[in-house]
C-alpha cells in the first residue's frame, strides 16, 4: 500500500485534493463546515469571526503569528513592516 503524502505546513485543498502546499511562514486553515475566521491582515490585524453563514470545505494558507498578510504584496510581515499607504 502506498504511503500517504504528508505536508508539514499543511495544504490548500480543492474538492479534497491538495492543490498547493503552504509556503514557509504560513499554515493551513480550513473551516470544515463552520464559520470563517478571516486571515489577519495589515488593514485588519484582529479580524472577527464571520458568522453570516457557515462555509464548508474552505481552505487557505494563513500567515503564522505574529505576522499578518500585507495585501499590497501578498507576503506575511510583522505589523510594523506593513506597506505604508
Amino acid at each position: 500500500m502506498a504511503e500517504k503524502e504528508t505536508h508539514s505546513r499543511g495544504c490548500r485543498y480543492i474538492l479534497g485534493q491538495c492543490v498547493s502546499e503552504c509556503e514557509e511562514g504560513t499554515h493551513a486553515y480550513g473551516t470544515g463546515c463552520g464559520y470563517l475566521q478571516p486571515e489577519a491582515t495589515c488593514d485588519n490585524p484582529k479580524p472577527e469571526l464571520d458568522t453570516r453563514g457557515k462555509i464548508c470545505d474552505y481552505s487557505a494558507c494563513y500567515c503564522d503569528e505574529p505576522t499578518v498578510r500585507d495585501t499590497a504584496t501578498g507576503k506575511c510581515v510583522l505589523l510594523e513592516e506593513c506597506t505604508k499607504k
